[in-house]
């Protein structure tokens, strides 16, 4: 208790010295443009105590002893050093001037360089040391990366166990045959665009691929409730599906219908580039994200640990709340009732998480005896079948997860579509009656224009989502606390903050903070290409 009221008091403390600090040295700069020499002292004195005065009180972090007389010593090291240097720099009128224009900025953001200082590098830095301590067997400290193997030694937090399964799973045989027909349909694509000689055949195709992909949606679909409805894992949907896809014949003639479009892209590559296939297309499209979501789910519910739980709810979150938002955004400015249709969408913004998860707790949940209260088992039960505990039944893992990430994603969508909603308002009007003067369909309009317009808005939303959702920890500590394979990164760090495991709880906030950089670096990077 002692080290966190020291760590508070030395805080407001600094905040309150450096604000007279940083007023006092606004003044003495526009006195030593004046007269240099005795207020260029006064500056550089003033400066250097700063100074060593925030690196003095940094060392409190790392519980320095005598924390106060290093403070003391570097204040005075660094005042007696500038109070030497700044005059001697400043030999000339422009040099003065260049100095004094440095300080000037330097107090102006010294105040908020301190802040962010106090709050959040020097946090996070002390974070990170600490998660580098291990306490071995005869109780001493010592500095590694134990918690960290520690962690990823452990199959509860990450296992690679049943990798291979992931190969061998419908869901990846499926995802294999949604790469075939997608690029089926982006040669089909380039023949109609092109107008080749196997335009009539290519349209045909590309009918017969729109016609798979509606059919593969709903099967998708009724296939989950079935599941859930029936037995979990159980459903005569994807058992049918698991035989059109995984059949040696079907295999065989995918095997020869893949290698046999490959050679023709091969082909078309050699050429001059104008029968190139086209990705862009949405037969083609809606395959390849068809095929990338089996991928995932093949390997999510094929590998377990809480990382890869973690993975899981970012690609699901994120994903589905982006596509529902786009959806929604385009529907909604179709609507004659516009704002009241965004008003009713956006509104769970307006509610915390852990309000949120006790709503849709209410509706998933269970009566062991009597009538079901639940909104879910209620309809379950209406229809002869056994109530579930969507939640904490066992048989239902690793999906269990999945009616959790519902609770976000009702809650990110709203979001989502107003951000979405206003980029495609910014889609020039132009453009769009333009296609239509050319004949293009409104799916090709917003499959061309728009929704190439509006990619950097996309990729906003989603980052931004993928920060949020790396975090999530309010929703599974108000549904499971982490039980059943539920658990998640923040779940785990505060349980072990809690029992006072703080080395392994700081190993864990790290592994958080290096899965989100990549993504904070790519949001930074791409807003500034857009800048410039």
């Amino acid at each position: 208790m002692g080290k966190v009221l020291l760590m508070v008091a030395s805080v407001v403390g600094a905040l309150a010295i450096s604000g007279s600090i940083f007023v006092g040295l606004n003044y003495m700069v526009t006195l030593a443009q004046r007269k240099w020499k005795p207020y260029g002292s006064l500056l550089g004195l003033g400066s250097g105590l700063t100074i060593g005065f925030v690196l003095g009180l940094l060392t409190a972090f790392w519980e320095v002893e005598a924390v106060w007389t290093v403070v003391a010593v570097c204040a005075a090291v660094g005042g007696l050093l500038g109070a030497i240097a700044v005059p001697a720099l400043g030999t000339t009128e422009a040099k003065r001037n260049r100095i004094t224009g440095r300080m000037r900025t330097a107090v102006f953001f010294g105040p908020a360089v301190l802040f962010l200082s106090f709050a959040l590098i020097v946090p996070g830095l002390r974070t990170a040391w600490i998660s580098l301590q291990s306490i071995g067997d005869d109780g001493e400290s010592a500095l590694g990366f134990g918690q960290y193997s520690e962690i990823l030694s452990d199959d509860k937090f990450f296992s690679l166990n049943g990798f291979g399964d992931i190969f061998t799973s419908r869901l990846f045989i499926f995802f294999l045959w949604t790469v075939v027909l997608g690029l089926l349909g982006a040669l089909a694509t380039t023949q109609v665009i092109n107008g080749g000689k196997y335009g009539q055949l290519a349209r045909t195709a590309l009918r017969a691929i729109s016609a798979i992909i509606a059919a593969i949606a709903i099967a998708m679909v009724l296939g989950f409730i079935e599941a859930v409805i029936r037995d979990p894992n159980q459903s005569a949907i994807y058992d049918v599906l698991t035989v059109l896809v995984s059949h040696p014949v079907s295999l065989a003639l995918g095997a020869i219908l893949g290698a046999g479009l490959l050679a023709v892209t091969i082909a078309t590559r050699v050429g001059d580039g104008t029968d190139t296939p086209d990705f862009g297309a949405p037969q083609s499209a809606g395959l390849i994200i068809i095929g990338g979501i089996s991928l995932l789910l093949a390997i999510f519910s094929t590998l377990t640990g809480v990382i890869w739980n973690n993975l899981w709810w970012v690609v699901a979150v994120a994903g589905l709340s982006t596509m529902l938002g786009l959806l929604l955004a385009i529907l909604a400015d179709r609507s004659n009732r516009e704002s009241i249709a965004k008003a009713l969408i956006f509104m769970p913004m307006a509610i915390s998480m852990v309000g949120a998860a006790v709503i849709w707790d209410f509706m998933y949940t269970r009566q062991l005896a009597g009538n079901q209260i639940g909104l879910f088992n209620s309809v379950l039960d209406l229809l002869g079948y056994e109530p579930r505990g969507f939640f904490i039944n066992a048989s239902l893992i690793p999906w269990n997860n999945f009616f959790i990430m519902v609770i976000m994603i009702w809650i990110q969508t709203g979001f989502a579509m107003v951000i979405l909603s206003a980029a495609i308002k910014g889609v020039p009007s132009e453009f769009v009656e333009a296609a239509r003067v050319d004949g293009a369909t409104e799916v090709q309009i917003f499959w061309r224009i728009i929704l190439p317009t509006i990619t950097s808005t996309i990729f906003v939303v989603l980052t931004t989502l993928i920060i949020t959702v790396m975090k999530v920890f309010d929703l599974v500590k108000a549904t499971t606390n982490g039980a059943n394979g539920t658990d998640v990164l923040a779940n785990a760090m505060f349980n072990d903050l809690r029992i006072g495991n703080f080395e392994r709880s700081a190993a864990f906030a790290m592994i958080i903070f290096v899965l989100v950089m990549p993504v904070m670096i790519y949001n930074i990077r791409r807003t500034s290409e857009e800048i410039r």
